[in-house]
């Protein structure tokens, strides 16, 4: 009987996997398990795989990118909690911020070896965006979009400067992106123009460019980590908006840092959100809500 799931996206990161699968399954039966393995055809069967195979399983092992990953955590969020197996990941993707955050290797060989039982395990918070669950960032305003509006063909070829061409091209609209937002969370409500918003439990999002200090993050405390930034005014107060971020300085005129276990969003006018990079549907009035240690996850020995 099989007592792990082998879930694997075969187009991420180049279609690297490919060239490792083989590795992957020797390095897994080598300690004794046996193996269903799953490939993914489109967007949704990570998610169906997971759900449909996992209750019960020790381990679902993920290759794929951060999208890939999310997908997986969902399915086993749809299983009752004393079934969810654990979770293995090989990051492939092209930005692997969860990987950044759970000090997973990101070089194919080492996250093969990661698979032999060595690594530690740790519970993490899970967030939900409405129906949809995600494993470290729900967020909307320009850029949050690029992963998933860049074409996967110019991905393969080009990686992380292929989002970066795509988001250079959403830069005249920039400000008319704005949308009057009414912020409601643990304690406390803000009103104004926002330009961006993050509901995070990572320490780094967007690739890299946003990063939180580590010990103002913990990742199984409840507590999402909210960045929120309001619309500057001019290209002068931009410019200052994103130095600040850039500098970890994230309480300041137009951005502002929260700690909080829910958190709803109320816009003037509907707005396209992503989660963990991928497609997070299309809001007017949305709630954000933390499950707190809801999945276990095999982690870098540096944590």
């Amino acid at each position: 009987m099989d007592n792990t799931l082998l879930i694997v996206n075969p187009v991420s990161g180049k279609g690297r996997v490919r060239g490792i699968l083989l590795d992957i399954l020797s390095a897994v039966c080598a300690g004794g398990e046996s193996v269903r393995v799953c490939v993914t055809e489109k967007r949704g069967d990570a998610s169906d795989f997971a759900e449909r195979y996992g209750a019960g399983l020790e381990r679902v092992i993920c290759t794929g990118g951060d999208g890939t990953l999310n997908e997986v955590i969902s399915g086993l969020m749809r299983l009752d909690t004393d079934v969810r197996p654990d979770i293995s990941y090989i990051p492939l993707g092209t930005t692997n911020d969860m990987a950044t955050s759970l000090s997973i290797p990101k070089t194919p060989r080492d996250a093969i070896e990661h698979l032999s039982g060595y690594s530690q395990r740790r519970l993490l918070d899970v967030g939900q965006l409405g129906r949809d669950y995600f494993g470290y960032v729900a967020a909307f305003g320009p850029f949050t979009d690029v992963p998933f509006t860049t074409p996967q063909a110019a991905k393969n070829t080009w990686g992380y400067l292929a989002y970066l061409v795509e988001a250079l091209g959403q830069l005249p609209d920039l400000t008319s992106q704005s949308r009057h937002t009414c912020v409601r969370y643990d304690g406390g409500y803000i009103e104004g123009d926002m330009l961006l918003g993050f509901v995070t439990n990572s320490l780094t999002v967007a690739g890299g460019i946003v990063k939180f200090d580590e010990e103002n993050v913990s990742l199984d405390d409840g507590l999402f980590e909210v960045l929120l930034i309001r619309t500057p005014r001019n290209l002068a107060e931009l410019n200052v908006t994103l130095g600040n971020i850039l500098k970890r300085s994230f309480n300041s005129d137009n951005v502002t840092l929260l700690h909080t276990s829910r958190i709803s969003f109320s816009f003037d006018r509907e707005v396209q959100w992503t989660r963990d990079g991928e497609d997070g549907g299309i809001y007017k009035n949305v709630e954000v809500v933390n499950h707190r240690r809801a999945i276990r996850i095999f982690v870098g020995n540096s944590l």
